[in-house]
């Protein structure tokens, strides 16, 4: 009972509130600001997006290429253990 009774008063506490309104100078400012925001050239957007295509290829490639190393470690070894049946 207690425990819904706080969470009423907890939500109820918003009752009333209004938004911030700034002042007409600053707003005007803050507007100005989006406005003059600079945007970025395609080209660089294009740049960007091959840079990081081939930053994956590379570490997809290298990964496989990892894999493949660790899996002729690991058949050696087996061989190895398999051939004389000890562990040291």
């Amino acid at each position: 009972m207690e425990k819904d009774q706080w969470i009423q008063t907890v939500l109820n506490s918003t009752n009333g509130m209004s938004a911030a309104m700034p002042s007409d100078d600053l707003l005007a400012k803050i507007q100005l600001k989006i406005k003059q925001r600079e945007k970025v050239a395609p080209t660089t957007v294009w740049w960007i997006a091959a840079s990081i295509a081939v930053l994956v290829t590379l570490n997809v490639a290298l990964l496989q290429k990892a894999k493949t190393r660790d899996n002729s470690t690991s058949s050696y070894l087996e061989h190895t253990l398999n051939q004389s049946n000890q562990l040291y």
